[in-house]
């Protein structure tokens, strides 16, 4: 024992590391705009804002509608089409692979999701974009999602409101991708 040890006895005590608890993952946030740490809970609470500096952290495309819709008398529209690989689309990567783990990822089927629902009360129909499916990229499938959404609303006479988050079109599927432009548009003029 050092003679400083003899003349400052240590507070701590130290603890096996077998005994120790550790923390679980995924409980705190970091805020990237103050970098104050948050329960997860808490920022979820909130609606994804922060609470010090009012930053909007990203969240997912049915978070957001859960959170816009009320709970109750929503309908999905649109959820039976699925993407294909028409063109055979290869870069480093196939394009089926490519879908596979967007999907594992997100739990998504594409980049879109459009829900019926009421808005206190007031009945609408909403498209919202998934980005981190492809960087929320519009192809075939969004685009034929986003049409249905807006025939709805049209038959049912209800506003169409659409959240995006895009990254463009997507690229594996060429020009079947910048046909959606033309189509949602030509859709959004009805």
């Amino acid at each position: 024992m050092s003679w400083l040890e003899k003349l400052l006895p240590p507070k701590i005590q130290h603890t096996d590391p077998s005994d120790r608890r550790s923390v679980p993952e995924g409980v705190w946030v970091k805020c990237p705009s103050c970098e104050t740490v948050l329960y997860k809970s808490d920022l979820q609470a909130n609606h994804n804002v922060c609470p010090t500096c009012s930053h909007h952290h990203r969240m997912s495309a049915r978070d957001r509608l859960d959170m816009f819709l009320d709970a109750e008398g929503r309908y999905e529209i649109g959820q039976e089409v699925l993407p294909v690989d028409a063109l055979k689309f290869k870069d480093s990567r196939k394009y089926p692979e490519r879908l596979k783990e967007a999907m594992q990822n997100t739990g998504e089927t594409d980049a879109l999701v459009v829900m019926g629902g009421a808005v206190h009360n007031i009945n609408v129909v909403v498209a919202c974009f998934e980005f981190d499916f492809m960087g929320g990229s519009m192809g075939s499938v969004v685009g034929e999602r986003f049409v249905r959404g807006v025939h709805a609303a049209i038959e049912q006479k209800v506003p169409f409101i659409c959240f995006t988050a895009t990254g463009g079109a997507r690229m594996q599927e060429g020009l079947l991708s910048l046909m959606q432009m033309a189509k949602t548009n030509a859709s959004l003029t009805r």
